[in-house]
C-alpha cells in the first residue's frame, strides 16, 4: 500500500495549512465556549449570593420587626397587635423556605431558628417565658446571619476556585495545542521541503557528474514530473558522456599509430641512420622530436582522462627521484633550448605508491611548469617523505595565476589567461588529469604560495602498503 502524494505543491500547502490551523482553531472554539460557560457561572453565582444577600438582610429586619411586635403585645395586650405578629410570623417562615431553597442543603441553624419561630406564642405565654424565647430568637438570628456570610464567602470561593482550574485548564490546553502546532508546522516544513531538497541533491549530483545511478523523486506530481525530467536530463548527459569518452578513446588510439610511425621516422633522421645531416637539418629534427614528444604527452592525457573513473590501484616500488629524472629527460631538449635552470631535491627512499598514477601527476606539473616558464626562468622540483605522505612541491617562475582563475584551474578543459610557451597549444585537462591521478590514492593537489617562485603546486600522496 503506497503512502498517499498530494497532486500539487498547492494541495500539499494548503493541505498543511489546514491541519496545521486545525488545533488552534479547536483551542479558540473551545476558549469561547469555555468562556461562555464561565461568563454563565458567573451570572449565576453573582445572581444566588446577591439573592442570598437581600433575604438575609430581609431576614433580619423581619425577625427584629417580630420581636418589636411581641414586646408591643405584652406591653398593650391589643388583639390587633397578636393578629399583626402572626401575620408576620407567617411571611417569616415564607421567606425562611425561600431561603432553604436558595441552598443545596438547608443548614441546621434554619431549622432551629424556625423551631424558635413557631414555639411563639405571645397570647399564650407569660412575659418571661416570652422574653427568654425572644432571646432564643436572637440568637438564632445572630446564628443565622453568620451561617449567611459563611455561605456567600465559601460561593465566591468556590467560584474563584472554579475560575483558577479553568484558566490552567485553559493553559494547558493552549501549551499543548501549540506544540501540536508546531509538531505539525515541522512535519509538513519536512514533507514538502523533502521532496525539493531531493531534487536540489540529485542535480547537485548531475553537476558532479555522478551519471551512474537513475534519478527517482518521490511527492507531489508536479515535482514527480520534475524527477522525470531530471532522470530524462541524466540518461543523455550520461550518454552524450559515454559518446565523448568513446570518441576520445578512438581518436587517442588512431593518433597513437601516425605518432609512433612520426617519432620513429625522427629517431631515425636523428640518428642519422640514412645518411649525414646539416645543422639546419638537425634542428628541423629536433623541433619535429621535440613537437612528437609533447603531442605524445597531450594524447596519453586523452586517454588518461577517458579512465578517471578507474579507481583500482596498483601499488608498486617508486623511487621518486629516479621517476622525476626520467620525466625530466623527455623535456630536456625543450629545457636547454629556453635556458631553463632546474633545480632537484627530492627523497631518494623507495616508496610504495601507484606507480603509473603517481607519474602521471608529476609529468603533467613538469609539462605544465616547462611550457609555462619563460627563458631563462627557473624551475624547482622538491620533496620528501612526512608521516607517512609523499610531500612532493614542482614550483616555477613566470606570471602568477590570477585570484580568479585558481577555482577553475583544476577543471578539465579550462585554460587560463597565462601565456603557453610550448610549441603545441594544451589541451586543458593536464592539471584535472593530475588531480584526479592524486585524489584516486587519496590524495591532494594544491596550488599554494611560494616563497620566491610565482607558481607553484604542491602534491600530496598517501604512501600504500606492500
Amino acid at each position: 500500500m503506497s503512502f498517499w502524494q498530494p497532486k500539487s505543491v498547492l494541495q500539499l500547502l494548503l493541505l498543511g495549512f489546514l491541519i496545521v490551523v486545525a488545533p488552534l482553531g479547536l483551542a479558540i472554539m473551545h476558549t469561547v465556549q469555555t468562556l461562555g460557560d464561565l461568563s454563565e457561572k458567573n451570572r449565576a453565582v453573582t445572581a444566588k449570593v446577591i439573592s442570598l444577600n437581600r433575604q438575609g438582610q430581609g431576614l433580619q429586619r423581619d425577625l427584629l420587626d417580630l420581636e418589636r411586635r411581641g414586646r408591643q403585645y405584652q406591653a398593650l395586650k391589643n388583639d390587633e397587635l397578636l393578629d399583626l405578629f402572626q401575620r408576620e410570623r407567617e411571611m417569616i417562615l415564607v421567606k425562611l423556605n425561600e431561603l432553604e431553597l436558595l441552598v443545596e442543603k438547608s443548614p441546621s441553624v434554619l431549622a432551629q431558628l424556625r423551631q424558635q419561630l413557631v414555639s411563639l406564642e405571645p397570647g399564650r405565654q407569660n412575659p418571661d417565658v416570652l422574653i427568654e424565647q425572644f432571646s432564643q430568637v436572637a440568637d438564632a438570628r445572630f446564628a443565622a446571619s453568620e451561617w449567611l456570610k459563611d455561605e456567600v464567602d465559601f460561593r465566591i470561593t468556590a467560584h474563584a476556585q472554579e475560575s483558577d482550574r479553568i484558566k490552567d485548564s485553559l493553559l494547558l490546553m493552549v501549551l499543548l495545542m501549540v506544540l501540536a502546532t508546531l509538531s505539525l508546522m515541522l512535519f509538513f516544513g519536512y514533507w514538502i521541503n523533502r521532496p525539493i531538497q531531493n531534487i536540489v541533491e540529485k542535480i547537485e549530483r548531475l553537476g558532479h557528474g555522478d551519471l551512474g545511478k537513475a534519478i527517482t523523486v518521490s511527492g507531489p506530481q508536479e515535482i514527480r514530473d520534475v524527477g522525470l525530467q531530471l532522470e530524462w536530463l541524466r540518461s543523455r548527459l550520461d550518454k552524450i558522456d559515454q559518446q565523448k569518452l568513446q570518441f576520445l578513446r578512438h581518436m587517442s588510439h588512431e593518433l597513437k599509430t601516425p605518432l609512433a610511425n612520426l617519432r620513429e621516422g625522427s629517431d631515425l633522421l636523428a640518428e642519422e641512420v640514412l645518411g649525414g645531416l646539416t645543422r639546419q637539418q638537425q634542428e628541423v629534427v629536433t623541433i619535429v622530436q621535440r613537437n612528437s614528444i609533447e603531442l605524445q604527452r597531450l594524447i596519453e592525457n586523452l586517454l588518461d582522462y577517458t579512465h578517471l573513473s578507474d579507481q583500482v590501484l596498483n601499488p608498486e616500488p617508486v623511487i621518486i627521484t629516479e621517476l622525476a629524472s626520467a620525466l625530466l629527460q623527455n623535456y630536456r631538449m625543450s629545457i636547454e633550448s629556453k635556458g631553463l635552470r632546474m633545480t632537484t631535491q627530492l627523497d631518494d627512499s623507495e616508496i610504495m605508491v601507484d606507480k603509473q598514477k603517481l607519474k602521471v601527476a608529476l609529468d603533467n606539473l613538469i609539462s605544465n611548469a616547462v611550457n609555462y616558464t619563460p627563458e631563462n626562468g627557473e624551475i624547482e622540483i622538491t620533496g620528501g617523505i612526512d608521516r607517512g605522505l609523499l610531500d612532493l612541491s614542482v614550483a616555477n617562475s613566470g606570471s602568477a595565476i590570477p585570484e580568479q582563475e585558481r577555482e577553475h584551474l583544476f577543471k578539465p578543459f579550462y585554460q587560463g589567461s597565462s601565456v603557453r610557451r610550448g610549441p603545441i597549444k594544451g589541451s586543458g585537462i593536464g592539471l584535472s588529469v593530475a588531480q584526479e591521478s592524486i585524489e584516486a590514492q587519496g590524495g591532494s593537489l594544491q596550488l599554494v604560495d611560494h616563497a620566491s617562485l610565482a607558481v607553484c603546486f604542491r602534491l600530496i600522496c598517501p604512501l600504500q602498503e606492500q
